[in-house]
């Protein structure tokens, strides 16, 4: 197991939501962001950032929210 955050971040580099915070076991997870930002609320359509770190190891990769 180690410790995993999963944040989005919007175009600009702000963080939006931290979807993931915890010890996980290695293995494949899949969480979902459903759009929401950190209080609940609808974001805009636009390109977000995923950066994924586990295990002293960063992953970050964009993608694009579609309404």
């Amino acid at each position: 197991a180690s410790a995993v955050t999963l944040d989005i971040f919007d175009g600009r580099g702000r963080l939006v939501r931290r979807l993931v915070d915890e010890t996980l076991p290695a293995g494949l997870h899949r969480p979902v962001w459903r759009g929401l930002d950190q209080q609940g609320r609808r974001v805009a359509s636009g390109v977000y950032h995923a950066r994924v770190s586990a295990g002293g190891t960063v992953a970050t990769t964009a993608m694009t929210l579609v309404k």
